[in-house]
């Protein structure tokens, strides 16, 4: 509906500036227009103009689309050739998948829940909404609508910061800090009730605008935790992207891919992201910058805090939860539409799926669940629902659909991989495909599809496995 109405005013508007164009040029000349005239300023001369614009596009989108395609079929080719001439197990490299990633956890602390499922099940049920904040105010004095966690613990953050070099720590990030605390506490659990004796590796996913010194300390808080939840600090390591490389989920996915295939790839990756905006400072900060939500500013952010993370493996058993496909967009060309992204994804996991079990009959991939960062802004959501009717159209949006964003705020990188817990919890509920969506930052979409491999095909009787 949102296009057809775009499309409509485009050529009112050059049907309109058209003729407004003839009739002041007969005007000011005094000159009777003929038949031909007419013809040619109120029909030949605005078809003509449309039809610029419409070549023009269409030749924009192709430029585009292939620059993307070269982008995504890079990274994926590195990563099959890497897996090809990694000395692993036999049998591994060949079925491994297009992202060599398994997940052995994930964990969250968002304002309607505690873990996956919790989050989930609230915004199923329509219970995770946005209200007004009790102590936040505008520049008016007007209450917001925020996302805020309830009972935070700041005191062991407080504690450990007691023993540190002196930095500078805001309440908002000191309220950042502890959620990030207790999902990296989570995580470390998760890797250490698998009885592996490698490295457990921390990649945190920071707000830009924290200084570096806050970042270093933000890593050595984060580090802390995981080692304080019993796993120990001599096996704990910490990984920064590389130089030049985006600080986002893409971007760190891509890059722990291309660690994955090397010989010295840790035990297990641990993702994590956390960000707040839950302080009168930080509302403030805002405001003045014009990104405030607000009535004059429909588009601007809801502030809210949360922190979320996943447990990664380089080397995951076959019937581990993967990792299947991931599509984004290049960072010097314009971002495609969600709806493209998904397709590119599912296209590249029905390709992996295929590869896993090729005696399998190669049925087509069923999306059960998609999960976004979504949030209210007209132009995302119009986004998200036009990947959903072309990628996943017998989808019931009432269950099956879920927007982070829209139900607990502006948190950044927590909230992508916020939806990416939700989607791996479905995902393994269902033992089906879950598509994980990103939009909430323009210019970073992304889409990640998540899922088992397949069984693989039948052996003959004689030796056929048992299941056990």
């Amino acid at each position: 509906m949102q296009n057809w109405l775009k499309r409509s005013l485009l050529v009112l508007s050059v049907f309109g500036v058209c003729w407004i164009g003839a009739i002041w040029y007969w005007r000011s000349t005094t000159r009777m227009p003929e038949t031909g005239d007419l013809a040619l300023a109120m029909l030949a001369m605005p078809l003509l103009v449309l039809s610029m614009v419409w070549l023009g596009n269409k030749a924009y989108a192709a430029r585009s689309s292939d620059a993307t395609q070269a982008s995504s079929a890079a990274p994926a080719q590195e990563a099959q050739d890497g897996a090809a001439s990694h000395d692993a197990a036999p049998g591994a490299a060949a079925n491994a998948p297009w992202l060599p990633l398994g997940v052995t956890g994930a964990a969250l602390r968002m304002p309607h829940g505690d873990a996956p499922a919790e989050l989930a099940s609230a915004i199923a049920e329509g219970e995770a909404r946005l209200d007004l904040d009790p102590e936040l105010t505008d520049m008016q004095g007007f209450p917001i609508m925020a996302g805020r966690v309830a009972e935070i613990d700041l005191e062991p953050l407080q504690e450990w910061l007691s023993g540190q070099p002196a930095t500078r720590v805001k309440p908002h990030q000191l309220r950042a800090l502890a959620l990030g605390g207790e999902v990296a506490g989570q995580l470390a659990i998760d890797a250490a009730a698998s009885g592996d004796d490698g490295v457990l590796q921390l990649l945190p996913l920071l707000p830009e605008d924290w200084p570096a010194a806050l970042q270093e300390v933000a890593t050595g808080w984060l580090a802390h935790c995981a080692a304080e939840a019993g796993w120990p600090r001599e096996r704990l390591t910490v990984r920064h992207l590389q130089p030049g490389a985006p600080a986002s989920v893409p971007g760190a996915l891509r890059d722990l891919a291309a660690q994955a295939v090397s010989a010295s790839a840790p035990a297990f990756s641990m993702l994590l992201a956390c960000d707040s905006a839950i302080d009168a400072d930080a509302v403030e900060q805002l405001a003045i910058n014009g990104k405030l939500y607000g009535q004059r500013n429909p588009n601007g952010r809801m502030p809210a805090e949360g922190a979320a993370g996943v447990l990664l493996q380089p080397a995951p058993a076959r019937e581990a939860l993967r990792l299947l496909a991931l599509a984004h967009g290049a960072p010097d060309q314009p971002a495609p539409p969600l709806a493209q992204l998904a397709q590119q994804a599912m296209e590249q996991a029905q390709a992996v799926l295929a590869q896993a079990a090729p005696a399998a009959p190669g049925a087509p991939l069923a999306i059960d669940y998609i999960s976004a960062d979504t949030d209210h802004r007209v132009a995302a959501v119009a986004d998200l629902m036009q990947c959903v009717e072309a990628r996943a159209p017998g989808l019931d949006t009432n269950t099956a659909l879920a927007c982070v964003g829209a139900a607990c705020g502006h948190t950044g990188a927590a909230g992508a991989l916020a939806a990416l817990a939700l989607a791996l919890q479905q995902a393994s509920d269902n033992e089906g495909h879950a598509l994980c969506l990103a939009n909430g930052n323009p210019r970073q979409p992304f889409a990640l599809l998540v899922g088992p491999l397949p069984a693989p095909a039948a052996a003959p009787a004689s030796s056929a496995p048992t299941l056990s």
